[in-house]
């Protein structure tokens, strides 16, 4: 498990061995099935979550009740934080997910928080997390504004080579505020 840790934090930061030490108690690696949630709206956060391998999608569910996807994690991938992922301890995200099968590095939120004024390389790990979702989302907030659907496909594209391939479409389209008819009049033009 040490070695999994060490692997999974050091795609962000560096972590020492003593940290990965550290979170060993804290954390399993669980194997999930397409469509099985990770997190679901409402409830109590207690998890942040590392993909080891496999897809995974965050979406919300909109006031006519369509899901709209937020964001793709890939092999490599740190979900965003929990911190971002709810209000008041409560989760307004799901995490769902959406390849065959999924392997997922699981660790315990509250215990993860209480170990990082102790630790300075997770205490980094958290920081660059944090950043690059925030970064992620900006760019994807500008980009909605901004371009065209074929813009967006070809950020998408860019951002996310081959995912297309291996999702479904409107995960594809949802994501990026099109609908599933114009991503497909789009991918057939390109």
């Amino acid at each position: 498990m040490i070695e999994i840790i060490q692997k999974a934090l050091n795609v962000y930061s560096p972590v020492s061995l003593q940290t990965a030490e550290t979170l060993a108690g804290t954390a399993e690696v669980r194997v999930l099935n397409c469509e099985d949630f990770l997190e679901q709206e409402q409830q109590t956060i207690k998890s942040e979550f590392i993909v080891l391998e496999g897809i995974v999608r965050g979406y919300i569910l909109n006031t006519e009740g369509e899901d709209v996807t937020v964001n793709f994690y890939v092999t490599g991938n740190a979900v965003t934080p929990a911190i971002m992922r709810g209000i008041n301890n409560k989760s307004v995200y799901n995490v769902q997910v959406i390849s065959d099968k999924a392997s997922v590095l699981v660790f315990n939120n509250t215990r993860m928080e209480e170990l990082m004024p102790y630790s300075a390389d997770l205490q980094q790990f958290g920081n660059i997390v944090l950043m690059m979702d925030s970064m992620r989302r900006m760019e994807k907030e500008v980009l909605l504004l901004k371009e065209n659907a074929k813009g967006k496909l070809d950020w998408f594209r860019k951002i996310y080579p081959g995912l297309e391939n291996e999702i479904q479409h409107y995960y594809i389209a949802s994501y990026l505020g099109i609908t599933p008819t114009s991503l497909s009049r789009i991918r057939s033009n390109s």
